[in-house]
Formats: C-alpha cells, sequence, structure tokens
C-alpha cells in the first residue's frame, strides 16, 4: 500500500509580503510534525548559461521564465511519492553559484513559498492548501527598498530594478495568482493568529 500523499501547502504574495517569515513561523508552530519548505528562489534559473551580451537582456526574477519550473515540480514529485530530494538541483542559479547541497528527507507537511509558485498550473493541482499574503503595496515597496539597499549599500540600483523588473511583472504574474488562493491572509503586521489557524487545519488535514 502506497504511503499517503504530504500536506502541500503553498505561500504566495508580492515582494516582500512576508513568505519566508510566515512560513519559518508555521514550522516553528508544527515544529513536531518536522515539515520541510522549499523556497522558490532556489529554483532561479541559472543565467550564466546565457551569452554575456543576452544575460542582462533576458536576467528577471519577477517573471515565470525566472523559475526552472521542471527542477521544482520533479521536487513536488517526489516529495509527493514520500522520495527524498538533493538541492539545490542542477540547472539552478543556486547551483551555478556552488551552493552546497542538502539531502531533503520527505515529511508528512511540505511548505513551497515563493511570488510565482502559483502561476503553474500542475504545481497548483498538486497542493492541498494555497495561501496568499496580502499586504499593502507601499509597505512592500519600503520593505523591498530597504532589503535591499541594506545588501549592497546602492538605493538607486535597487529602484531601477524594481522599476525593470517588479513594476511590469507582479501585476501580470503575480497579483492575479491570488484568485488561486484557498485562503487570503492580512500579513501587514505579524499575524500570529493566522498562523496558527493554518496550523490548527494542518492538523486537521493530517488527522493528527
Amino acid at each position: 500500500m502506497s504511503p499517503a500523499p504530504p500536506v502541500l501547502l503553498g505561500i504566495m504574495g508580492g515582494s516582500c509580503s512576508g513568505k519566508t517569515t510566515f512560513a519559518r513561523a508555521l514550522s516553528e508552530e508544527i515544529a513536531d510534525l518536522q515539515p520541510i519548505t522549499l523556497n522558490q528562489d532556489a529554483y532561479f534559473q541559472d543565467w550564466s548559461a546565457y551569452p554575456e551580451d543576452e544575460r542582462e537582456r533576458v536576467r528577471t526574477a519577477n517573471h515565470p521564465n525566472a523559475v526552472n519550473w521542471d527542477a521544482l515540480l520533479k521536487h513536488i514529485r517526489s516529495l509527493s511519492a514520500r522520495e527524498e530530494i538533493v538541492v539545490p538541483p542542477p540547472g539552478t542559479g543556486a547551483a551555478a553559484r556552488g551552493r552546497p547541497q542538502e539531502t531533503v528527507a520527505a515529511s508528512d507537511v511540505v511548505i513551497v513559498e515563493g511570488h510565482l509558485i502559483y502561476h503553474d498550473e500542475e504545481l497548483r493541482d498538486l497542493m492541498t492548501l494555497k495561501l496568499f499574503l496580502d499586504v499593502d503595496p507601499h509597505e512592500r515597496v519600503l520593505r523591498r527598498m530597504m532589503r535591499d539597499a541594506g545588501r549592497n549599500g546602492d538605493l538607486e540600483t535597487a529602484v531601477a530594478w524594481y522599476r525593470r523588473d517588479v513594476i511590469p511583472n507582479y501585476p501580470t504574474y503575480t497579483e492575479p495568482c491570488r484568485k488561486y488562493a484557498d485562503l487570503i491572509v492580512p500579513y501587514f503586521h505579524d499575524n500570529q493568529l493566522a498562523v496558527r489557524l493554518v496550523a490548527t487545519g494542518i492538523r486537521e488535514l493530517l488527522g493528527s
């Protein structure tokens, strides 16, 4: 008899809506279930495969072309079949940059978080529960500028990238995907009640 598939939880929202923070808080709330989290960013394409004169033109982090969907879907199918995976997979930017490989064992709860994950229909269909974090756009922009400028101390570069990649892609590929969510979660501030409610729902789905 095949083992029951895990609860596959999606967490989507715009850039800097708190997806990673929510996933971390939820993982702590259900730590006894030993959940695992896959971050969509670990499956970004390896842009170094493109010729240097073309690389900057095609590089994106907010268009669906940014994601190596084949690698992400392969890993989700493996985890759904209770098989371990090794991250980062070949063909991703993380692998090209030499990020150490890590074996991830199967779990009863698999969390997938990212700002494009509901764009892929096959991935949506595999998910048990889909969340969309709702945060005021102005707040998300402020968070993003503070984050990106803090990384390299260059606010001008952060603003230029936001104008080039986020502004044209968010309303086309991220925001419309909220219609696929089972639950819209306000996350302007730390929403521990929502975390606890989702944790309770996961336990009920597992019968635990």
